[in-house]
């Protein structure tokens, strides 16, 4: 509509109406991340029953962009300038999955808890001497005051939030989102086009909102929406929830749940080390996941199963190292050599690229999103603007650029994993070990010697930076440049919007915590406090411990993550010199990252692939793609919108079945 509207306008009055049209756009997105906060705040905060914000996508956006297909036919009747197209629609989806995730438990509610848990419990716990590391966090982070921080978390008779004391804090921790955002984004700039035009990445996550919003035929619903086999699997998936709502609502009520312990068969030695070994029930990781290659689920769970045999084999040593056998480390060595293998695999690519910079004249095609010169410029401000905030915050420079880099390496893996592979997880990373691994590296004397307790102090504040999930944005930018070079949407409009859409969602994530904290306390929704309490806990602890006990450099996990290298560069050769290996380097580094959680989820993938290619071939397979999609869907809309909604209406018995999308 908007289209058609625009071609029969006279010159001078288009630039007029595409403009209001972008600010109508915009409105509809404020107003949709405002209703995505107060469910996130309803859902996640209050009633602690879902974690919508940690869905890929998150569950707020889903929501949005099915509500605007619901109604947009609608409006096509009633009020035809109000209605949206396709790439519109696509446009406000891409703003709201962005800035409805920022407020997430793995980022803006983790910075909450790490600036505040030390301030508290100085006072509520002495004997924890959080006072040797309090004087360290700048007053420009977080509230020094204990009593603003004492009713944050026990609550204030009026409910009253203390804006001006947050004012600071808020403003500080929005430019850095931002500056952190810009960094990512630069980062991912550089390699956009050559993973998109020439490696072909098939970004298996846009699958269900390419295929929901195919436009119209004149008989009626898009064909999509129209497949009974789309509809079976949606079916299934919505046969399992009911079966888990009804017994949170009548616990005598038969349901499956979502797992199955394996490991309660395996308890006397040596037998023992298997555990944990568990059968994760996710209907979306198994519908998504049936869109990735085969020789990745399958190299995840053979994988895992090589854990297992290694740790078995620890047991029957009698090897005694805790956490052995280091699965995260060894995906921390997966990642990092990755990383590599990407630089080295498009090292003409970059070369071209960085003549760009100087001679743009040459005609060479950067990102959609943003030029060779923008894409500099972008990184330069966002890493240099990251550095000088930790260093700021009171981190020595040298820590804060060996982990910032760390943390941008980490997030552009998993981007590429994400737009490969099509796993819908956010925590599908090695999680908190590009932390861990300076500090078992290099020991903590060694990391201690940087700076002393002030440092360390700033290390704590941002571990949200390695145990959030800020990587998974990174991954979600990537995806929304694709849909608007399918759909029509401008992609370098897109990123600057982008921008916006953090600083949007960061304000309204202050807005949705601070109000029910203040109101209700964060100790009575949650014992300890806010999310990540006891991250909070143990780095601050562990900064105390450090003064009088340091620990030596961890031989064991070194050489894990050394392993972990070396297996991913062996994976990665095999396939380059053997392109039909059933083993994929990426597969690896997803099982040393999470498998506990993707190893059963991926098999059934794998064995389903493997058999509908071998018996059926391309066409059975792509038959059976709608069921698996509807699979997904089912699972996004009854455990998530549906579920999710229900569930801000109070607590028991929604807490009885808790859905964690990560």
């Amino acid at each position: 509509m908007a289209k058609e509207v625009a071609a029969a306008l006279p010159v001078p009055q288009v630039a007029v109406f595409r403009l209001s049209r972008l600010l109508y756009l915009l409105v509809l997105s404020f107003a949709l991340t405002i209703f995505g906060g107060w469910w996130m705040k309803q859902a996640e905060v209050i009633v602690l029953a879902s974690q919508i914000t940690e869905s890929v996508p998150p569950i707020p956006a889903l929501g949005s962009l099915l509500l605007l297909l619901t109604v947009n036919p609608l409006l096509r009747k009633l009020l035809p300038p109000l209605a949206l197209s396709r790439s519109e629609m696509l446009l406000v989806y891409a703003f709201c999955t962005v800035a409805t995730a920022v407020p997430a438990c793995g980022s803006l509610r983790f910075v909450l808890s790490l600036t505040t848990y030390p301030i508290y419990y100085e006072r509520m716990q002495p004997t924890l001497r959080f006072d040797l590391v309090t004087p360290y966090i700048p007053d420009w982070l977080v509230p020094k005051e204990f009593a603003v921080i004492r009713d944050l978390y026990q609550g204030r008779p009026d409910g009253k939030v203390l804006w001006d004391a947050w004012l600071i804090p808020i403003t500080s921790w929005t430019v850095f989102f931002a500056l952190y955002w810009i960094a990512l984004t630069g980062i991912l700039c550089v390699f956009e086009r050559r993973w998109r035009e020439h490696e072909r990445l098939v970004f298996p996550l846009l699958y269900l909102p390419m295929r929901a919003t195919e436009e119209n035929p004149p008989e009626g619903l898009p064909k999509f929406w129209r497949d009974p086999l789309m509809w079976l699997g949606f079916s299934l998936s919505a046969f399992y929830n009911a079966l888990n709502i009804a017994n949170a609502f009548f616990p005598q009520f038969p349901a499956p749940g979502k797992f199955y312990d394996l490991g309660q068969y395996f308890t006397a030695p040596p037998l023992d080390a298997l555990r944990p070994l568990t059968l994760w029930y996710r209907p979306e990781v198994v519908g998504l996941g049936y869109l990735m290659p085969t020789e990745v689920a399958f190299t995840v769970w053979f994988t895992y199963a090589l854990f297992k045999i290694e740790s078995l084999i620890g047991q029957l040593l009698g090897w005694q190292w805790a956490g052995y056998p280091f699965t995260q480390e060894q995906g921390l060595g997966a990642y990092l050599a990755t990383a590599v293998l990407l630089f080295y695999a498009a090292r003409y690519y970059l070369r071209d690229w960085l003549k760009a910079i100087v001679k743009p004249e040459i005609g060479f095609l950067g990102s959609d999103a943003l030029t060779p010169r923008e894409t500099s410029i972008w990184l330069l401000f966002g890493v240099g603007g990251c550095l000088s905030f930790l260093v700021a915050a009171g981190m020595h420079p040298t820590l804060a650029t060996i982990y910032l880099l760390l943390t941008l390496l980490v997030a552009l893996v998993y981007t590429r994993i994400r737009a490969e592979v099509g796993a819908p997880m956010v925590w599908l990373f090695p999680y908190y070990q590009h932390k861990k691994v300076i500090l078992y590296t290099l020991g903590t004397e060694r990391v201690m010697s940087w700076g002393g307790v002030r440092s360390m102090t700033a290390f704590a504040i941002f571990t949200f930076m390695a145990r959030g999930f800020f990587h998974s944005y990174t991954a979600t930018q990537f995806e929304n440049i694709r849909l608007g070079t399918q759909v029509g949407y401008p992609t370098k409009l897109w990123v600057r919007l982008s921008v916006f859409a953090v600083i949007v969602g960061v304000l309204m994530g202050f807005y949705f915590h601070l109000v029910p904290y203040y109101a209700g306390g964060a100790i009575n929704f949650r014992e300890g406090g806010i999310w990540g309490h006891w991250h909070a806990s143990a780095e601050y602890s562990a900064i105390v411990s450090y003064r009088t006990t340091p620990l030596p450099p961890d031989y064991p996990r070194i050489i894990a993550t050394v392993f972990g290298v070396i297996l991913t560069l062996l994976f990665g050769a095999i396939r380059f010199n053997y392109p039909t290996s059933p083993f994929h380097p990426l597969g690896f580094a997803v099982a040393g990252a999470y498998g506990d959680l993707v190893w059963f989820p991926f098999l059934i993938v794998w064995a389903a692939k493997f058999l509908v290619l071998r018996y059926g071939g391309g066409r059975l397979y792509r038959r059976t793609v709608p069921f698996m999609l509807g699979l997904a869907l089912g699972h996004y809309i009854v455990a998530g919108v549906v579920w999710g909604l229900w569930s801000t209406t109070g607590k028991p018995p929604f807490q009885r079945y808790g859905v964690w999308f990560g």
